[in-house]
């Protein structure tokens, strides 16, 4: 894996780009994705020295009283303008395959890593909301053959950003002529891939092409396992992966504070509307291998933080849960709050610390 942090545990903003950002609620101090929130929360992070901005791809909402994720910025668009406006951070673009060209997709992303001086990064993404695509008028294609696609696609990028005269190129996907790009990538060779297959074909795709792996959680007995099987399937590039994953975290002085506002948020005012759309979407309300209790534990999870792994409690247990992933094999973690701005700098100031005395993070120099 090639160095972006000394840390043990590298730690970034999740979702920031989209409203309501992870919390599927209906309360007031909701997340609102202003350019102007979105800037300060890059900042702000950048100035606490994490390591990446890691937007959600949507084009469309979830429905529900407040449209969950309905209002969201493009994702490459957004990535310029936040590396423009700071000095260490990564921002990652992510790219549904089947919607951009990988041409156009190539000159945007260099764009962006000249943008940022070698910061940008990307996240590829080969197809899985069919309500999304049927927007573009764009069919989804059955779901090995979705990766099949990326791997062609992907192929042509690096060939844009690598080689110095025009190519043809006669795929099964793709049919270029004299194929061509400038400028190439500031990162060498190419701007970092991080990949979320979760299939057999995803799983395959992510290890034979990406540098970060995304992995979710759903328990903390099957992630070690998860993670032993990602390092399986990677063979010889074991070692050039790095596996992250994503929670949300609602961080109080006590334990007892953190959980009620957990409740208040995300039980007793959930957006019931968009939270049904994710669960019957997703395939858990008609999942007959999982139990009620899984289902109801999972729905809350919907609302909660977006089907995130939830991290609830004070200072001291925040800090010893990031610990327990880090002690599974993760490297990284993608983290959601209810409101960025308000809710980051309690995070920033208490369990940031608490992480480098338990030898995750080490202090930022700025």
């Amino acid at each position: 894996m090639r160095q972006v942090s000394n840390n043990k545990m590298m730690m970034g903003i999740f979702a920031a780009n989209c409203s309501g950002g992870i919390g599927c609620t209906t309360i007031p101090e909701k997340w609102q994705p202003t350019w102007e929130n979105n800037l300060a929360i890059a900042q702000m992070a950048d100035d606490a020295g994490l390591e990446f901005m890691l937007p959600l791809g949507r084009w469309a909402g979830y429905g529900g009283e407040t449209d969950h994720n309905g209002i969201s910025y493009e994702t490459m668009t957004w990535a310029s303008g936040l590396l423009a406006s700071t000095k260490n951070i990564m921002a990652f673009g992510t790219v549904h395959v089947a919607l951009i060209n990988p041409i156009a997709a190539a000159k945007q992303m260099v764009t962006a890593d000249h943008i940022g001086g070698g910061r940008f990064g990307l996240n590829i993404v080969c197809g899985w909301n069919m309500d999304e695509y049927g927007m573009f008028g764009v069919e989804l294609k059955e779901h090995d053959r979705r990766y099949d696609q990326g791997a062609e696609w992907l192929e042509i990028v690096k060939r844009l950003w690598t080689e110095e005269e025009p190519f043809d190129h006669e795929g099964e996907f793709y049919s270029l002529k004299r194929a061509r790009a400038e400028p190439k990538p500031i990162s060498n060779p190419w701007p970092m891939l991080m990949s979320a297959g979760s299939s057999e074909a995803g799983l395959a795709f992510a290890v034979n092409n990406a540098e970060f792996l995304f992995r979710g959680v759903y328990s903390a007995e099957r992630a070690a396992d998860d993670i032993k099987a990602v390092r399986s399937a990677a063979g010889s590039r074991s070692g050039e992966i790095g596996v992250f994953t994503n929670a949300y975290i609602v961080c109080r002085p006590t334990g007892k504070e953190a959980e009620a506002y957990h409740h208040y948020y995300a039980v007793e005012n959930a957006d019931e509307g968009a939270v049904d759309t994710m669960y019957v979407g997703r395939g858990i309300r008609d999942n007959s291998n999982l139990s009620d209790e899984v289902k109801a534990e999972l729905r809350l999870r919907i609302a909660g933080g977006n089907s995130a792994y939830p991290i609830i409690g004070d200072p001291d247990q925040v800090a010893e849960k990031i610990k327990t992933l880090s002690d599974m094999g993760f490297a990284g973690l993608a983290i959601g709050l209810v409101n960025y701005v308000e809710h980051f700098p309690y995070v920033r100031d208490e369990v940031l610390p608490r992480l480098e005395r338990l030898g995750l993070r080490e202090p930022f120099k700025g």
